[in-house]
């Protein structure tokens, strides 16, 4: 469609825009509403407008595209966080890969390890954002486990240490954590009051590793 086209055009004329905007028949197809609300040259009101007519591909995005005006980001997170509820299993763990960061607090908190292992992979996800999933005492084994094996998160010394901190981690996930860390820091794992008796057992074994390569 030609309008596609000419949206695609960052300095388009508001004066065009507008004559898009008018064209009812254009606006029916949901790819030049998703342009037209994306678009820096729309006015603003109408493209807040347009965010509410969106699917939730869409608005997601709207929400990690940084050339889209803030305003808008904002619509089409508030849109996608209101509709969260109904969205299927698959839904979520597809918007946990690929929404912006308005939309991420919510995701983490999913009680689906399938859809926080889709949050791990979004690039906006920080290392404190992981930090806070590794370390809630609500987060179900095998949330804690994806953590554990991922290999943009396993490597960083916070998400390792709220790892190795939560009771809900699986012993068998701990030893590749173990392998990763200092002398000292597998001492006191292993010698720590209130310790849990499995993970001692695992810095032990690593302990015990280490010594006999030396």
């Amino acid at each position: 469609m030609e309008y596609l086209k000419l949206l695609r055009r960052p300095d388009l004329p508001v004066a065009e825009v507008e004559r898009i905007l008018r064209d009812r028949d254009a606006r029916r197809y949901h790819a030049v509403r998703l342009a037209l609300a994306g678009h820096r040259s729309t006015p603003r009101s109408e493209a807040l407008s347009l965010v509410e007519t969106l699917f939730w591909r869409g608005l997601a995005r709207l929400s990690a595209d940084a050339r889209v005006h803030p305003d808008v980001r904002r619509a089409a997170d508030t849109q996608l966080l209101r509709r969260l509820p109904e969205m299927a299993l698959a839904e979520r763990i597809d918007l946990a890969r690929t929404t912006g960061r308005g939309t991420l607090a919510a995701l983490r908190q999913d009680p689906d390890p399938r859809v926080v292992a889709g949050f791990l992979d979004n690039r906006f996800t920080t290392e404190p954002d992981v930090v806070q999933v590794a370390a809630a005492a609500r987060s179900r084994p095998e949330t804690l486990v994806a953590i554990a094996e991922h290999p943009r998160w396993a490597p960083r010394r916070g998400v390792r240490e709220a790892l190795l901190r939560n009771p809900s981690l699986p012993a068998g996930a701990a030893e590749p954590l173990m392998a990763r860390v200092a002398e000292g820091e597998l001492l006191a794992l292993r010698d720590g009051p209130g310790g849990r008796p499995a993970l001692r057992a695992v810095a032990q074994r690593v302990l015990a590793r280490r010594a006999r390569a030396d």
